[in-house]
């Protein structure tokens, strides 16, 4: 049995029933959700102070195999912030990075003055890029997304660069058996070379959401991670959020398997669905995506049909709709979404929209872009103009452009062909703003 060492002391405070005299104010309505109170630990401080939420966090580094692992309750976004500004601070300037990286990723670099080098997919949802040492060239470290959207990876080769790996979607991954899913996909933990990991535990693991991690492996520097942690992170982290994390703990102490148990249902399903003819990209153990336009419909047309037979998918675009199972999935949730699928009507099949990833030329530093003056004009005006904002669709929160670039016509019609008919551009005389 795994100790759970922050559930323990809100059970024991909750039962105590104290006078709350202390924030937050709803003065106790939802008993475990708490402050820094007297004995409860504060999570900026827990690398040194020895608290419960310490305990916690060198549990999770246990199961996980990490050197360091820290907690974030605002998700993967605070860990890579963080994570950045560790680089940062070992004398990184610029960071090589695949296009396909979230948009906390941009701005934490915008932040912190970071340069970035693109490394490009062949399409704008892929995170499988080359990062040999002709794409490093010039950089100082390397950002690199380990699980997309659709369920693909990159080629695992150490970089021999300072590393950062978002896997917002690949918590679960250390725990999958490997005999059965093979290493296709890895945790980066299992990867074998220094690196910091960001984790959002909410996407796939039974956690509240905002709930992530933020590991550093054997030889990755964790000496200022709560530091750098502290300074994007609230002064107000949630104890709900933190009870998910250390609950978590617990689970895999009653049951090591319970991850696996949910991937083999999904193997089940996949495996059902290839068998009468659902068209499938290729996708982690947890995932799902439907070729929608193989079913005669865009991924849009076909979520709608989930819907209609009662499931909401994670995701959907014009090629592809993505189902996100979790390590809490039952057997019941899995023949749910498959009777949902088979019922799903197919037409005549369409050709894929292609997107490749826009290659734009840089005007000005993103940091200088995203705060100059600017104005909204239609994409037919913007061409040759400096881009002063990011372009992105939620999910998956992955920039089409970002600030600084030149909008020339490519980039123009690779926009409006997303539904982008309008955007920011930085304003060429200053003065007209006022």
């Amino acid at each position: 049995m795994i100790n759970t060492p922050i559930c323990n002391f809100l059970e024991k405070y909750t039962a105590d029933n104290r006078l709350r005299l202390h924030m937050p104010g709803h003065n106790g309505e939802f008993p475990h959700d708490i402050t820094e109170v007297f004995g409860a630990d504060s999570l900026y401080d827990s690398d040194k102070s020895g608290g419960i939420i310490t305990a916690s966090e060198a549990i999770a580094a246990e199961l996980f195999g990490a050197k360091k692992t820290f907690y974030s309750c605002e998700g993967s976004t605070l860990a890579i912030q963080a994570g950045l500004a560790a680089l940062k601070a070992k004398g990184c300037k610029v960071v090589a990075a695949s296009r396909y990286s979230h948009r906390s990723f941009a701005s934490a670099c915008a932040a912190l003055q970071l340069g970035i080098k693109w490394l490009y997919p062949e399409e704008y949802l892929s995170a499988n890029v080359k990062y040999d040492a002709r794409a490093l060239v010039g950089a100082d470290a390397l950002f690199i997304t380990n699980v997309d959207y659709y369920g693909g990876t990159w080629q695992f080769v150490n970089p021999k660069v300072p590393t950062l790996i978002d896997n917002a979607h690949g918590a679960y991954l250390k725990f999958i058996n490997k005999r059965i899913f093979g290493t296709e996909y890895l945790h980066p933990l299992e990867l074998g070379f220094p690196l910091m990991s960001a984790e959002s535990a909410h996407k796939t693991l039974p956690v509240l959401t905002g709930g992530a991690y933020l590991h550093f492996s054997e030889g990755a520097d964790y000496s200022r991670g709560k530091e750098f942690m502290s300074m994007f992170g609230s002064s107000s982290p949630s104890y709900l959020i933190l009870e998910s994390l250390d609950r978590f703990n617990g689970l895999l102490g009653q049951n090591i398997q319970f991850v696996n148990n949910a991937c083999e249902a999904v193997a089940e399903v996949k495996q059902d669905l290839e068998t009468v003819g659902v068209p499938m990209r290729k996708s982690d153990p947890l995932r799902i995506t439907i070729n929608a336009r193989e079913c005669g419909m865009s991924g849009y047309e076909y979520a709608a049909a989930l819907r209609l037979n009662g499931v909401e998918p994670e995701m959907a675009d014009d090629n592809y709709v993505v189902l996100m199972f979790s390590a809490a999935t039952t057997l019941e949730d899995c023949e749910r979404a498959e009777m949902a699928v088979k019922f799903v009507l197919t037409r005549t099949p369409l050709p894929l929209v292609k997107f490749p990833p826009i290659k734009a030329a840089q005007g000005m530093p993103m940091w200088e872009a995203m705060f100059k003056p600017r104005k909204l004009v239609p994409i037919e005006a913007a061409r040759g103009e400096v881009c002063a904002e990011m372009k992105s669709v939620c999910p998956p929160g992955i920039p089409l452009i970002f600030p600084g670039e030149i909008i020339d016509h490519t980039t123009a019609e690779i926009l409006k062909a997303r539904g982008i008919n309008k955007i920011h551009i930085v304003m060429r005389d200053p003065m007209a703003a006022y």
